[in-house]
């Protein structure tokens, strides 16, 4: 059997009110219990505005009148009325006051002085005791005798002229006519090289003078990293100042060695200071070289070393800069806290900052190199003779 389920109850269509054909009712009023101010109150807020404002301006007016009436008023008046509030009592010294005695002077001891000297009114002749001649007694004497009593005589003679003032021993007499002589000789030589003189070249046929230059090529490399010694061979033969006699014959050897600090500026300077000949003469000397044009020093490849500077030390601050960069990516952090607040700090390696001491030391010590100068084999070289050499000793 079919039972229909229980419907629930439905309102009357009256009670809906969108199904009453559709006329909709009428609209609420949403400002009806709105405030409006009326205008007696609006009249009593103008009223206060314009009394506080009012109130306002006469208290700025009042304070601008009491400044300008303060820097207005006479200083004189200021310092008057203060003269008349003020008033000074002085208060009246006592009467019954008991009499001081008289004040003692106080004892000074005088000082012992010692007696006046006696003042000689005779002018002041100098007295000078001259050197005596030798007697025949002190003629026999023995050589050390007198040199027994002269030293006995020094001795007195220096007590004597220490306690006798103007009184000149016969030993200082000597020595101020010794240094007489030898200031007058000294005068007499500065102007002796004063003046220029001539005087002739005495073996002017085994004579190298000096100016000559020997022309030379370098047998061994030169470079001046390290001090070392070279060579080179003469190939013009030098002749004597009058052009007679040859002296260096082609092929002589000359000797020279030269410093690691020797630079100046793209040049080495290299001291010549042997020649031998194929003749089997030794000839010392010690002359510089120059250049063809006769210029100080020998020219070379000059090379300061910049890349090397500053290469090694970028590599190994590259390095550094990649171990840091690793160990604040990577590493553990340190946590602080500073005034309150949270500090995280990135993490040090150690190994950067050994990295980075490697690299200043890199720096200091290629920055310390000296610039090196090299001369190649086979390079003409010049040597200036900067002194007259004789071969007077070893040519017939």
């Amino acid at each position: 059997m079919n039972q229909t389920p229980n419907e629930p109850h439905v309102e009357p269509a009256q009670r809906n009110p969108y199904q009453q054909g559709g006329r909709p009712g009428a609209e609420p009023d949403l400002d009806a219990n709105a405030p409006y101010l009326r205008s007696v109150d609006v009249q009593r807020l103008n009223r206060k505005a314009l009394l506080f404002l009012g109130g306002i301006v006469l208290l700025l007016l009042a304070v601008a009148f009491w400044i300008f009436s303060t820097a207005v008023s006479d200083p004189d008046d200021d310092v008057a009325g203060n003269s008349r509030g003020e008033q000074l009592v002085i208060p009246a010294a006592p009467k019954d006051l008991p009499e001081l005695p008289p004040e003692q002077p106080a004892m000074v001891a005088e000082p012992d002085l010692p007696p006046l000297p006696v003042v000689d009114e005779s002018p002041a002749v100098p007295s000078f005791n001259f050197p005596q001649t030798p007697s025949a007694e002190s003629a026999e004497l023995t050589l050390r005798d007198r040199r027994i009593m002269d030293a006995s005589g020094n001795r007195a003679s220096s007590g004597q002229s220490g306690s006798v003032p103007g009184v000149m021993s016969p030993d200082d007499y000597a020595r101020l006519m010794m240094q007489a002589g030898t200031e007058s000789d000294a005068a007499a030589t500065a102007k002796s090289e004063d003046v220029s003189s001539a005087k002739p070249l005495y073996n002017p046929n085994t004579l190298l003078l000096r100016g000559t230059y020997i022309r030379c090529v370098l047998e061994s490399r030169v470079i001046t990293d390290v001090p070392g010694f070279t060579s080179c061979v003469v190939t013009e033969p030098v002749y004597s100042v009058n052009g007679k006699r040859l002296l260096l014959p082609r092929g002589s050897k000359v000797m020279g060695r030269y410093d690691a600090e020797a630079i100046i500026g793209e040049r080495a300077a290299i001291v010549w200071d042997r020649i031998t000949t194929p003749t089997g003469m030794d000839v010392n000397m010690r002359s510089p070289g120059t250049d063809m044009l006769g210029s100080a020093g020998n020219p070379g490849h000059y090379s300061a070393h910049w890349t090397q500077r500053i290469s090694s030390a970028l590599l190994i601050s590259m390095l550094s800069d990649a171990f840091k960069y690793a160990g604040a990516k990577h590493g553990p952090q340190e946590t602080s806290i500073v005034n309150g607040a949270i500090v995280q700090n990135p993490y040090e390696s150690n190994t950067a900052r050994t990295m980075e001491r490697l690299a200043n030391m890199a720096l200091d010590r290629n920055m310390a190199r000296p610039p090196t100068v090299t001369i190649n084999q086979g390079t003409v070289v010049n040597v200036y003779v900067a002194r007259d050499v004789d071969f007077s000793a070893v040519m017939r």
